[in-house]
């Protein structure tokens, strides 16, 4: 097969993900030249248990990247367009999938009406992967089209210390999360309750169930609250959040004791003062048009490249319904059905025929998902996959015994010390305690319940637009990341200093 011609090496990692969605998201980046006018982009999936590594060939990332960087470069408009594209079709799709899969009784329709739903999702799905990957292989290596332009500017034209400042103004979203309008919802249910002394006295000392009964009005509340926002952490194979969760949200902001008018307003005043802020700086700069028009994308870029991930969230969430419902007939259960390759489940649902159990499980336990020149994707399993998962190249892999200090790139700046919890999966956030610092090789929303405690961040992976930067401005926590070694220094329970002013990581014991 043809994905041998290619040198194949790491450069990220992902949790959570299943051959369902691992194929969709590799098959789709053959629309490349159709939909962007590039070349290819060359990207397969490594899976252990659904824990993935994203590989490429260097040379093929590359090309792409200069094809769109000439493209961004002739056209300041490609960019916002790109971020425009992917909204609009992110919104599109999702309204699909609510009325064509969350909304229906999937119960009456025929094997081939289930294979028709299954193939429209990939497609939907796969368009948006097209243009919200595009941005990742836009900033590349020293190239970075809109941090680039903003750092380069703010050098020309401020202090060192108003650099540091403006560049954290104006890589503040131009609008909220997803995760936000979730944040300021709870906060509204709770401020409707929070002049009662019971109730803040039963929230922090009784069960879900006691809550239920002594103070209903706010439980109907968290439920309304649940139902619109259970998605939202979702990611690629959830869970979903339930009550419990949110209800634990609100034992977090009563533990610090503060009124959540006054959050509320803080987080107004925030906005405001942000707005007013990049107001002078345009009164006393005088940016020219465009200059102020890519001052301004700057957050529309940090806004809308992970939106696109919030987006796809929904829309496993939504899609749930189906796979729930192939299983239920191919007597499989939900895992299973996430490992079962599209076209055995189509001969099954429309032929009869029988899956095949045991690959199934292997696909499960072990696989990659490699793309080849004639438009088609490889699932490689057992022996095969083992075989050819020895010939990727992986960096950052060594001896780091000696090692006490590392740097990143800062996402949001303070300085704490702390005890070191390594979290990665939703099995890793038990260990975590209030105040612990959170090193990660790449946070995701399913771990957002840790998150909430740490004082600090840390991570391997990641830039500007990354799950964990997000969270650390919405939070306000400290955060370092891009330190590319983080999870191989430090372990659970050793003592550093994230030092987010200076970029600085290190031990303290």
């Amino acid at each position: 097969m043809t994905y041998k011609n290619y040198n194949w090496e790491i450069f990220a990692t992902d949790y959570n993900s299943s051959l369902f969605r691992n194929y969709i998201a590799i098959k789709s980046l053959f629309r490349y030249p159709e939909e962007l006018g590039v070349a290819r982009l060359l990207v397969g999936i490594i899976s252990n248990n659904d824990d993935i590594e994203y590989s490429t060939d260097m040379k093929n990332w590359e090309e792409i990247h200069v094809q769109l960087k000439e493209k961004a470069l002739a056209d300041a408009n490609f960019v916002e367009e790109l971020i425009d594209r992917s909204h609009q079709a992110g919104e599109n799709f999702n309204n699909w999938a609510k009325e064509n899969i969350f909304e229906v009784d999937l119960s009456k329709k025929s094997g081939q009406e289930l294979v028709d739903l299954l193939d429209q999702f990939i497609d939907k799905q796969g368009l948006m992967y097209v243009s919200g990957s595009a941005l990742p292989v836009l900033d590349f290596g020293d190239f970075n089209f809109v941090e680039g332009f903003l750092n380069y500017y703010l050098k020309e034209n401020c202090s060192s210390e108003e650099q540091k400042e403006y560049h954290a103004i104006f890589t503040q979203p131009i609008a909220n999360s997803f995760a936000q309008d979730q944040e300021e919802g709870l906060l509204k249910i709770m401020l409707k309750n929070y002049d009662d002394q019971k109730w803040l006295q039963d929230i922090k000392e009784k069960e879900l169930s006691h809550i239920a009964k002594e103070h209903p009005k706010f439980h109907k509340d968290l439920i309304a609250h649940t139902k619109k926002h259970a998605w939202v952490y979702y990611a690629y194979n959830g869970p979903e959040s339930e009550v419990e969760e949110f209800f634990e949200f609100v034992k977090d902001y009563l533990i610090k004791d503060e009124h959540p008018q006054d959050t509320i307003d803080k987080l107004s005043k925030k906005k405001q003062d942000i707005s007013k802020k990049k107001q002078d700086f345009f009164a006393k700069h005088k940016p020219s048009d465009h200059e102020k028009k890519m001052l301004h994308l700057a957050g529309k870029f940090v806004w809308g490249k992970p939106r696109r991930k919030d987006y796809q969230s929904k829309s496993y969430y939504y899609v749930k319904k189906l796979q729930l419902e192939i299983a239920k007939r191919l007597h499989l259960s939900l895992d299973q059905m996430r490992s079962t390759p599209f076209d055995m489940i189509k001969n099954a649902l429309i032929n009869n025929k029988e899956v095949d159990i045991k690959l199934i499980n292997s696909i499960k336990k072990f696989h990659i998902v490699i793309p080849n020149d004639n438009g088609e994707v490889s699932i490689l399993t057992g022996d095969e996959a083992e075989k050819f998962n020895k010939k990727i190249k992986r960096s950052h892999q060594g001896d780091y015994k000696d090692i006490k200090e590392i740097v990143g790139n800062i996402a949001f700046r303070g300085k704490v010390e702390g005890t070191v919890k390594i979290v990665n999966t939703i099995s890793d956030m038990s260990k975590m305690e209030r105040g612990d610092i959170l090193v990660s090789a790449q946070t995701n929303p399913s771990i957002i319940s840790a998150m909430k405690k740490a004082s600090a961040f840390v991570t391997d992976e990641g830039g500007l637009t990354c799950h964990a930067a997000i969270v650390s401005r919405e939070l306000s926590t400290p955060c370092i990341v891009g330190t590319k070694i983080a999870t191989q220094i430090f372990k659970d329970g050793d003592m550093i200093e994230v030092d987010a002013e200076r970029g600085i990581v290190k031990k303290l014991n």
